[in-house]
C-alpha cells in the first residue's frame, strides 16, 4: 500500500512537472515576442546611429565605397605590370573622392534623420490639438442644439456648428494620415520595417541658441568635407604637374597639367566662398525662425484671451454661436502656427549645425542640448507647447 502511494506521488510530481515545462515552453515565444514588440522610446541620437548603421542610403554608400576600394586595388595591381605615375595619381584621386563622398553622405543623412524626427514630434502634437478641437466642436454642437430646441438660436447656428465638427474631424484624419506617412519615412531612413511602431523619447521645444557667426564660419572652413575634398584635389593636381614637368613629357601635356591645377585652385576658392554664403543664409534663416517663435507665442496668448472673452459674451447672449466658432478657430489656428514656428526653428538649427561640418560625435553632443527634451522633463523656456493644453 505504501509503495503504491509512493509511485502515485512520483507520478503526480512528474505529471505536474511536465505540465509546467509545456506551459513555459509555450509562453517563452510569447515573452520574447512581447519584448521585441515593446520598443523603448527612441532618443534622437540613437535614431541617428541606427540610420547610419542600417539605413538604405548608407548601405548603398558603403557598397559604392567598397566598389571604389576594389577598383583601386585592381588598378594598383594592373599598374605593377604597366607602371604609370599619372595612372597611379588618377587611381588615388578616385579613391579619395569616393571616401569623401561617403563621408558627405553620412553628414547629410544626420540632418535628414533629425528633420524627420522633428516632423513626427510636430505631427504627434498636431494630432493632440486636432482631437482637442474635435472635443470643443462637439460640445459647441450639443450646446447649440439644446438652445435651438428651446427656440433660442436660429437653424443657421446648428448648421454652422455641424460644419465645424465635420471640418475638425476631417482635419484630424488628415493629420493621422500625415503622421503615418512620416513614421513610414522615418522607418525607411532607419532601415527598419516600414510598419514598425515608432515611439520617440522627446518632445518638440524651443531653446534659443547663442551662436557667433564669425566663429562658425572659421569652424566650417576647417571642417567642411567639401573643402577637404577640394584641397585633396589641389594636392593631387600639384603632384601631377610635378610628374609632368620633365623633358620627356610633351609641352601640351605639361600645359594641360598646369591648367588643371589652376582649375582645382579656383574650385577650392569657390567652394570656400559658397560655404560662407551658405552659412550666412542658414544663420539668417535660423535667426528669422527664432524671432518668429515669441511672436507666435504672443499671437497664441492673444487668441486664447479673445476666446475667453467670446465664451463669456456668448454665455451672456451678447454674441452668436457663429462668432464664438470664429474665435475658437482663431485660437486653434494660433496653436498650430506656434507649433509650426517651433518646428521651423528646430529644422533651421539642424541645417545650420549641419552646414558647420561637425563630426558625428560633436553632433551627438548638440542633440542633447537643442531641439528636443526628454518626455516628462520640465520645459525651461516660456510656456512652450504646454500653453496650448491649458
Amino acid at each position: 500500500m505504501f509503495g503504491h502511494y509512493q509511485k502515485r506521488k512520483r507520478f503526480n510530481q512528474f505529471y505536474l512537472g511536465s505540465i509546467l515545462f509545456l506551459v513555459m515552453l509555450f509562453m517563452l515565444p510569447l515573452i520574447v515576442f512581447a519584448e521585441e514588440t515593446n520598443n523603448h522610446p527612441l532618443p534622437l541620437s540613437e535614431a541617428v546611429k541606427i540610420a547610419l548603421e542600417n539605413g538604405i542610403e548608407m548601405k548603398k554608400a558603403q557598397f559604392e565605397l567598397q566598389q571604389s576600394e576594389l577598383n583601386y586595388k585592381k588598378t594598383k595591381a594592373d599598374l605593377l605590370l604597366a607602371p604609370s605615375a599619372l595612372s597611379e595619381l588618377s587611381n588615388e584621386t578616385a579613391l579619395l573622392v569616393a571616401q569623401r563622398n561617403y563621408e558627405i553622405t553620412r553628414s547629410s543623412q544626420i540632418q535628414i534623420v533629425e528633420e524627420a524626427y522633428y516632423n513626427i514630434l510636430k505631427l504627434q502634437r498636431s494630432l493632440v490639438l486636432a482631437q482637442e478641437n474635435i472635443n470643443r466642436s462637439q460640445k459647441q454642437l450639443e450646446n447649440v442644439r439644446a438652445k435651438y430646441s428651446l427656440g433660442m438660436v436660429a437653424q443657421i447656428d446648428v448648421i454652422s456648428a455641424e460644419y465645424e465638427l465635420s471640418k475638425a474631424q476631417s482635419d484630424r484624419l488628415n493629420v493621422e494620415s500625415n503622421l503615418q506617412i512620416a513614421k513610414m519615412n522615418f522607418n525607411q531612413l532607419l532601415g527598419r520595417d516600414l510598419n514598425n511602431s515608432v515611439e520617440l523619447a522627446s518632445e518638440l521645444v524651443f531653446n534659443p541658441s547663442s551662436i557667433d557667426l564669425k566663429e562658425s564660419i572659421e569652424y566650417a572652413l576647417k571642417h567642411r568635407l567639401e573643402i577637404k575634398k577640394a584641397e585633396e584635389e589641389v594636392v593631387l593636381k600639384t603632384k601631377e604637374v610635378q610628374v609632368n614637368t620633365n623633358d620627356y613629357t610633351p609641352i601640351i601635356n605639361q600645359q594641360l597639367s598646369q591648367v588643371g591645377l589652376q582649375i582645382s585652385l579656383l574650385n577650392l576658392e569657390n567652394i570656400k566662398n559658397n560655404i560662407q554664403v551658405e552659412l550666412k543664409q542658414n544663420y539668417e534663416t535660423l535667426r528669422t525662425a527664432e524671432r518668429a517663435v515669441p511672436l507666435q507665442e504672443k499671437s497664441l496668448t492673444r487668441a486664447n484671451e479673445y476666446l475667453k472673452i467670446a465664451e463669456a459674451r456668448y454665455e451672456a447672449g451678447v454674441i452668436t454661436s457663429i462668432e464664438l466658432i470664429d474665435a475658437r478657430n482663431e485660437a486653434y489656428q494660433a496653436e498650430n502656427a506656434y507649433l509650426q514656428a517651433v518646428f521651423d526653428y528646430n529644422v533651421a538649427k539642424s541645417k545650420f549645425y549641419n552646414s558647420l561640418g561637425m563630426s558625428l560625435e560633436e553632433r551627438m553632443k548638440v542633440f542633447s542640448e537643442v531641439g528636443t527634451k526628454s518626455t516628462g522633463e520640465k520645459q525651461g523656456t516660456g510656456e512652450e507647447l504646454e500653453q496650448s493644453e491649458e
